[in-house]
C-alpha cells in the first residue's frame, strides 16, 4: 500500500488581494503583509519534512514556497496556476460584479461558463489540476510532498475529490498560507484537514464549530458530499467549522 501526504499551501497575500483584483494567471508580486505570512506558514512548517516541494510556476507561489522551503530544490509545474480568468483579470472584485452578473449567476448555479469570455471553465481547470496532483502522487509513493498553489486550485482539488463539482459554492475560500493535507493511498484522496491558517494572526472563525468526530457525518449531510469516504475523521479535540444557512464548508479537522 503506497501512502503519498500532500499538504497544498495558498501563496501569501499578493498586492492585488490586498486591492480585491482579480489575478488569474497575471503573475503579480506578493504584498509586503504577504511576505510576513510566508514567514509565519514557515515557521508553522520548520519542522516538517518534505520529499519534494512543487511549485506554481507563477511568482506569488514559487517566492512562497522559497520561504517555506529555503535551499531546496523546488520544482515549478505550470499545469498547477491559477486559473485562467480571461478579462475578468486586473479588474476590481466589485467591477467583475458590474460587468459580468451573467457569469457570476452562472458560477454560483455550478454552470461549466467560460470566465471572461476567453478564459478556462471549471471543468477545464479541474482536468489540468487534476492531472498534474495524479502525476505528483503517483511518482511519490510514501512520499510527503509540498505542493504551493492558488486558492481556485486548491478548491477545485478538493470539489473532485469530495464529488461535490457543480454545486453552488460548497466551499469558503482557502485563506492566503492556509495549508490543506490530503492522503492519496493508492491514488485515492482523504481529505485530513482544510483552510488551516492558525499561524496567522487572526482566527478564521466563520460560521458555526463542530468539534471531534462529529463533524464528518454533519459535514456530509449539509453539503451533500458524495464521497463520504475521502473526508477522513477528525480526530478528538478537533474543530471543524460550516456556514449553515449557505451550506459551506469554512474549514475541517484542525
Amino acid at each position: 500500500m503506497a501512502v503519498t501526504e500532500i499538504v497544498l499551501v495558498r501563496h501569501a497575500e499578493t498586492v492585488w488581494n490586498a486591492e480585491e483584483r482579480w489575478q488569474g494567471q497575471t503573475d503579480v508580486p506578493l504584498s509586503p503583509r504577504g511576505r510576513e505570512e510566508v514567514a509565519l506558514v514557515a515557521a508553522r512548517l520548520r519542522d516538517v519534512s518534505f520529499d519534494r516541494v512543487v511549485s506554481s510556476d507563477l511568482s506569488r507561489a514559487l517566492d512562497t514556497a522559497i520561504g517555506i522551503a529555503p535551499g531546496v530544490s523546488i520544482e515549478r509545474d505550470p499545469m498547477l496556476r491559477e486559473m485562467h480568468l480571461g478579462a475578468w483579470c486586473g479588474l476590481l472584485h466589485r467591477e467583475v460584479v458590474e460587468r459580468f452578473p451573467d457569469q457570476l449567476r452562472a458560477l454560483q448555479r455550478g454552470e461549466p461558463t467560460r470566465i471572461g469570455g476567453d478564459g478556462e471553465t471549471p471543468i477545464e481547470l479541474s482536468t489540468r489540476v487534476s492531472t498534474a496532483i495524479a502525476r505528483i502522487v503517483r511518482e511519490s509513493p510514501n512520499g510527503r510532498v509540498l505542493v504551493v498553489t492558488h486558492g481556485g486550485v486548491v478548491r477545485s482539488i478538493l470539489l473532485a475529490l469530495l464529488g461535490l463539482e457543480g454545486r453552488a459554492r460548497p466551499l469558503v475560500g482557502s485563506r492566503n498560507t492556509a495549508i490543506t493535507r490530503i492522503d492519496y493511498v493508492d491514488g485515492a484522496g482523504m481529505l485530513r484537514s482544510y483552510n488551516d491558517a492558525r499561524h496567522l494572526p487572526h482566527a478564521l472563525d466563520e460560521g458555526e464549530s463542530i468539534r471531534d468526530a462529529a463533524a464528518k457525518a454533519r459535514i456530509v449531510d449539509l453539503l451533500g458530499v458524495a464521497r463520504p469516504d475521502a473526508l477522513a475523521t477528525p480526530a478528538a479535540g478537533t474543530e471543524s467549522r460550516v456556514v449553515v444557512d449557505r451550506r459551506q464548508l469554512v474549514s475541517y479537522a484542525l
